[in-house]
């Protein structure tokens, strides 16, 4: 019998009626099938376990909401991709917020500074990014020097993309903390002898 069978098996008038029995053989039968199909979409373990709890989690709690032709494996995969969805936009505009702070705090120093104090600011900048650590480093160099996106990133370091965003995000508040000493540091010696 293959999986697609096994939704016969599944009483769904005994869970929207709250049977927890009924409920553990859902969960029993299709645990597995959403873990991997969850794996596949992030390509990362905890996240994977992560929305396949959330998912069995909403099942139960929207159970009383569930139609008699319901195809649970069909709600839970669809179920899990909406939640796979929503973590890429939460943590996309986080690391996007991040990211679009620090362009505009370079812009604005670029824009309001001579020439020799944008290149000290610009070596402190480079220092600081060498000081992150190793795999921030790598993963904010591919991402601002080269250009790559989040996707092309994960693909080129064989890595999931929230693992890229995590990078990212902590490169980024390290960089925006060192710096913020460093730059008004530099500021009031370079103000202090002209």
């Amino acid at each position: 019998m293959n999986s697609n069978d096994r939704n016969i098996n599944v009483d769904v008038n005994a869970i929207r009626n709250g049977d927890k029995a009924a409920f553990r053989a859902v969960i029993d039968l299709y645990y597995k099938e959403v873990y991997w199909y969850a794996k596949s979409l992030g390509r990362d373990d905890t996240l994977a376990k992560d929305l396949t709890q959330e998912t069995f989690f909403t099942l139960w709690k929207k159970r009383d909401k569930l139609s008699d032709g319901v195809v649970v494996k069909g709600w839970l995969y669809k179920s899990v991709r909406n939640k796979f969805l929503d973590h890429v936009k939460k943590y996309r505009k986080e690391t996007y917020l991040l990211e679009t702070a620090f362009v505009e705090t370079l812009d604005t120093v670029a824009r309001s500074e001579n020439q020799e104090i944008l290149k000290r600011k610009m070596e402190i900048i480079d220092m600081e990014i060498q000081n992150l650590p190793k795999k921030c480093s790598k993963v904010f160099f591919l991402s601002k020097k080269e250009g790559l996106t989040n996707i092309e990133i994960a693909d080129y370091l064989g890595v999931s993309l929230k693992t890229v965003e995590g990078h990212l995000t902590k490169a980024l508040k390290i960089l925006r903390e060192k710096l913020k000493d460093k730059i008004h540091v530099l500021l009031m010696i370079l103000h202090s002898s002209e």
